[in-house]
């Protein structure tokens, strides 16, 4: 049986391992997720993490939540949130406020128009992934979300054990 993923980067040599094989497939297949999202936002005027910090917020609620706390939520890592988020509050995406106490603490909520525009990106989203992911069954989503959690675990546990070294 040919090797669809060999086909597909034009590869002639195989795989050194599974292992190999398996990485290759989930970066191959998070950059076309990634890609479809990227389009669907655009047409909305935002990027993905954008729309990430929008949805942390979101779940923040009225309080609001620190710089700190929106970095550490974000599904893909954001180098410089600070300038991420200047130019959503420059958009009107967004609000800052410092802390009455503690200056160096900022925290920010969405506003009114960010909110309304999660309610419109919401139900094309859905049906993006719906359709992003129409070849597996439930059982096949289950499995691919549970090798996917393991897969991070390994990740964080020889992370951890990095540091420890």
């Amino acid at each position: 049986m040919p090797n669809r993923m060999l086909e597909e980067i034009k590869q002639t040599r195989p795989f050194t391992s599974p292992q190999q094989e398996a990485a290759l497939n989930v970066l191959r297949t998070a950059d076309a997720l990634k890609r479809g999202v990227d389009l669907l936002l655009k047409r909305h005027g935002i990027s993905s993490a954008q729309y990430n910090v929008l949805r942390i917020l979101r779940g923040a609620g009225a309080r609001g939540m620190h710089c700190s706390g929106i970095a550490e939520r974000l599904i893909t890592a954001e180098p410089d949130i600070t300038r991420l988020l200047t130019r959503m509050e420059k958009l009107g995406l967004l609000v800052r406020r410092r802390d009455g106490g503690d200056r160096r603490v900022v925290t920010v909520t969405a506003t009114a128009r960010a909110l309304q525009l999660l309610d419109k990106v919401e139900l094309p989203l859905r049906e993006l992934q719906k359709q992003q992911f129409a070849l597996l069954n439930k059982d096949e989503l289950a499995g691919l979300i549970s090798g996917l959690e393991k897969t991070r675990e390994s990740i964080a546990r020889g992370n951890a054990e990095r540091l420890q070294r």
